[in-house]
């Protein structure tokens, strides 16, 4: 803890000459070293997609900081006995970059012992640190649902956008919508619209939990505006161009993912995150099950790849 003295000069004038210094002790409270603990149960429709993952990292990084983390257990008990403990991994298999004096440790289970992983199932966490300290937390998967009239691809005409729809799922809190989209580099070019990204990447939400439409592509990349080129941006709400394929993934999430998820423009808690986790550290164990299929904008039809439903033609 320390003390510092600040001086705040008075905005009160007598005869033209300044009133005062007024004195304010503030104390400053040194930053705590805490454990932070992401975990999530996946749930995809393939199982053998399914994957349990854990990334533990500190607020404040320090030189044995990582060895620390990578000497922790982390298990995962579902309510009818059966646990997992989750195998060290890369970090590169957790997160997509992070500091490189603290990146942390990743903990990954996704082979045969995830098969069996299911909607509605609930879990309980217990992270067992070095010094025998402990986390814990416990989450519900959210309950089963489906792509209206969607299997595996669909084939979808250019410059035309569509409503994908689904059912409900029991538990969730909402929807996380995401797209990564293929070939608009060279698609768009003739049109002189520079895409830099490719594949580009747009993020979208539903606004709670019976929200169960959204619309392709206009309504993605909600959460990626201030990024997008404007020109792109414009062009999207139009549809996509021929020749350009996209994979689209609708994820119902539980609470405890809903209330932590922060980053860039996408926060859905709101100012802060809500950690999901008690003990000797904090954060969140969420749960997810996800439906993914693939997409090709295409004026020909394509062999095996029915018509996307929902089409909707722009005037």
């Amino acid at each position: 803890m320390g003390v510092r003295t600040l001086c705040r000069w008075s905005l009160v004038w007598v005869g033209l000459a300044l009133a005062g210094c007024e004195l304010e002790d503030i104390t400053l409270v040194d930053a705590e070293d805490v454990v932070v603990a992401e975990v999530y149960v996946n749930v995809k429709k393939d199982p053998a997609d399914n994957e349990i993952r854990a990334f533990l990292h500190r607020t404040i990084g320090t030189g044995d900081a990582v060895d620390d983390l990578l000497g922790a257990q982390v298990i995962v008990r579902r309510t009818d006995g059966r646990v997992y403990e989750l195998p060290g991994s890369s970090v590169e298999d957790c997160v997509l970059s992070s500091p490189s004096d603290d990146p942390g440790a990743c903990f990954l289970l996704n082979d045969s012992a995830t098969v069996d992983l299911a909607a509605g199932d609930i879990f309980e966490l217990e992270v067992i640190l070095v010094d025998g300290e402990r986390i814990t937390g416990a989450t519900q998967v959210p309950g089963d649902f489906e792509l209206d009239e969607i299997s595996g691809a669909c084939r979808l005409p250019p410059d035309v956008i569509m409503d994908i729809t689904w059912s409900r799922s029991t538990e969730a809190w909402t929807y996380l919508n995401e797209t990564s989209i293929r070939g608009l580099s060279d698609a768009l070019a003739p049109e002189g619209i520079e895409v830099e990204d490719d594949p580009l990447y747009l993020l979208g939400l539903s606004i709670s939990d019976s929200d169960t439409t959204i619309t392709f592509p206009s309504e993605f990349g909600v959460f990626n505006r201030t990024e997008l080129d404007q020109d792109l941006a414009l062009r999207l709400q139009e549809g996509l161009p021929d020749g350009v394929s996209a994979e689209i993934s609708i994820t119902a999430i539980d609470r405890n993912f809903l209330n932590w998820a922060r980053g860039g423009n996408f926060n859905p808690s709101g100012q802060v995150r809500v950690p999901s986790l008690n003990g000797a550290g904090t954060g969140v164990f969420g749960s997810t099950i996800g439906r993914t299929f693939q997409l090709f904008s295409s004026s020909d039809s394509i062999d095996g790849v029915p018509a996307c439903p929902g089409v909707i033609d722009l005037p």
